[in-house]
Order: structure tokens, then sequence, then C-alpha cells
């Protein structure tokens, strides 16, 4: 988190690593612009389960009150930040149309509970349905980001003197490219691909071969092979730091467990807490360590039992939650409390 954010913080008297006893979209009006790298929503799905499911006089209330949380979510997500929003399949696609107009959709996963209780499955007759084992969990970027086009833009940018040059070479010869390597004895192009992130310096061999069979070095502009090796390793050193730069900018994303879009993972703590939707820890932890990086902001809107907050603190990043229910603050700050000075549960790579 930037210093300026901290210093935010500070002066409005929220702090780090708690979860705050207010209404959060009271809590996240007070947070500066942009400063969260990560959002984990837990939102009420609209009369399936738990008292707070029930608190809408409509379902047109609920849609506006769902309206207002994507709003705040937008002011505070940072440019490269991730935001994942659970639901239930019956409301999901609602709460999507939604969050679409703000967000970019990067997923709409299917979390798959593969520890159900046994009366979900016994009682499903009843229900004249299948039994209800799944969770919807949307995940959205913030912008369009950088792709795989722009790193190739970067690369040929950055080397653009030395493939001007070497592409000079070839058309003041006027010679193919198929005529120009044979007569090096040469099968790689890579000195000629002036668009491709595949360019690189031809060997002191090759370079030896030009000058010999087509007599470079009588060209006008013709560069000694030390001098290009030279402004190549400059070159080199300036399109690292650039690539290094790119990727602190780029939304992170780490798949270390390999999970496609339904994500199969057993909850095992749901009567650990008395709370009616509590989510697993390895469900939350894969969330985290896979979307984040180490002392980045997590914000949880919706803290509950607290898995989000105490997991996000549990893997080193910094964590602030909303809840309106005291017992939730309560049990959320005494579950992270542990954790604060844990290492961190396992490595992701």
């Amino acid at each position: 988190m930037h210093q300026l954010a901290a210093f935010y913080f500070n002066t409005m008297n929220l702090e780090l690593n708690k979860v705050l006893h207010m209404d959060n979209l009271e809590g996240m009006a007070l947070l500066p612009e942009k400063c969260a790298n990560l959002i984990i929503a837990d939102p009420p799905y609209f009369e399936v389960k738990g008292d707070f499911d029930f608190v809408f006089k409509d379902f047109a209330e609920y849609l506006e009150f769902m309206e207002q949380q994507a709003k705040a979510y937008k002011r505070i997500l940072a440019d490269n930040g991730t935001l994942f929003v659970y639901g239930h399949a019956k409301r999901i696609a609602y709460v999507q149309v939604i969050f679409d107009k703000y967000f970019n959709l990067e997923n709409n996963a299917v979390w798959e509970n593969t520890n159900p209780h046994k009366q979900q499955i016994r009682f499903s007759d009843g229900l004249r349905c299948f039994a209800p084992i799944t969770e919807r969990l949307l995940m959205y970027s913030n912008e369009i980001e950088m792709t795989g086009l722009e790193m190739i833009k970067l690369d040929v940018q950055n080397f653009k003197p030395l493939r001007a040059y070497f592409e000079y070479l070839q058309k003041t010869l006027n010679v193919p490219k198929k005529v120009f390597l044979d007569s090096i004895g040469q099968t790689s192009d890579h000195c000629f691909r002036w668009g491709s992130t595949q360019w690189d310096l031809p060997t002191p061999e090759t370079y030896a071969k030009l000058i010999e069979v087509f007599k470079i070095d009588r060209l006008e502009g013709f560069k000694e092979y030390e001098a290009l090796r030279r402004e190549y390793e400059a070159l080199r050193r300036e399109y690292e730091a650039l690539r290094r730069e790119y990727e602190a900018l780029r939304r992170p994303f780490n798949n270390f467990r390999n999970f496609g879009d339904v994500i199969k993972v057993p909850n095992y703590e749901t009567g650990d807490y008395d709370h009616d939707t509590v989510k697993p820890e390895e469900l939350t932890r894969t969330l985290i360590l896979t979307c984040s990086r180490p002392n980045d902001l997590v914000v949880v809107p919706f803290s509950g039992s607290g898995t989000e907050h105490a997991m996000a603190i549990r893997e080193g990043r910094r964590s602030i939650g909303f809840d309106i229910e005291k017992k939730y603050v309560d049990m959320s700050n005494k579950r992270a409390a542990v954790h604060l000075s844990a290492p961190p549960l396992f490595n992701c790579g």
C-alpha cells in the first residue's frame, strides 16, 4: 500500500488489521481511492440463509443495495486490483449484471463444497431439487490490463535501434531473407525478425560470416561487433528494468493450485463458528495467495465469521474489514489476533 494511503488511514483513525464495527459503505467512504489490492465480498444472498438475508423489504431494494456496494468497491479498488463477489445460483445473474457495469468479468466461477452436510443430500428429495452444494464466485478486474501484445510492443520498441540496423543491412543488400541465411549457413533468423519477441543479437561467428560473404563492413553505417554487443547489453538492461516494472504493475495472478473455474474445496469450518455462511480457510487462502502480493491491502466489506480477514493477515497481507454486528466484529478480530505474528501457512511458490 502506498505511503500516502497509510497516511490517510492514520489521520482518519482507521486501524489496519482490524474489523471495524460500522456500516461498510460508511467505512469504505473513509478509505483512500484505489487503496485496495484485493476485495473479497460475501454479501447477503437475499432470502437464502441467515438473518442478514431477510432484512430487505423486496428484491428491488436488495438490487439497489448491491448497486451501492459495486460503486463503493469501484472507488477503492486499485487499477491492478482484483474483486471477488460470492453469490447464490438463484441471484448471481442479477448481481453480475450490476457489477459488469463497473468492472471487467474475469470468471463466473463455481465453488463446490466437497464436504457437504449429510442433511443437504438426505433432504434434497423434500426440496424437490438437487442438493445445493455449490456457490458462485464472480471474479473481476478493474481495467482492461496489458496483454502479451503489449510485451511484444515493449520488446520491439526497446531493441528498435538494433533491429533497425539489421533491417537496414538486409534491405541495402536487397537480398531475400532465405537467401541471406542460406549464404551464411544459418537456419535461425532471430536477428532478422523485426516485429517479434524472438529477436536476438547474432553470434560473433554469424556476424563475421555477414562480413565475409556480403562485405557489410563496406556499407555506410557499419558497426563493429563489439559496439553492437555493448549497445545490446545496455538495451537489455533497460528492457529488463521495464519488464520488472511492467510485472509489478500487472494484476497479480499466480494459479499455484492449478484450479479451473470449478473450485472443489471442502468446508470443514462450517460448525466451528456461530455464523450461517462460513467460508473455508483453504479456499480463502487460495484466493488471497493467487490474487495478491505480500503487504497488499485486502478489504473485507462483510467480515462475518472473519475467515477472509484472518487469512489475509495469516498470509502476510494487510486487512481492514467491516461488519454491523458486534458479535461478528469480535469474532473476526479474535480469529485474526492469533495470526498477527505467525508465519505464512504455506508458500505458494
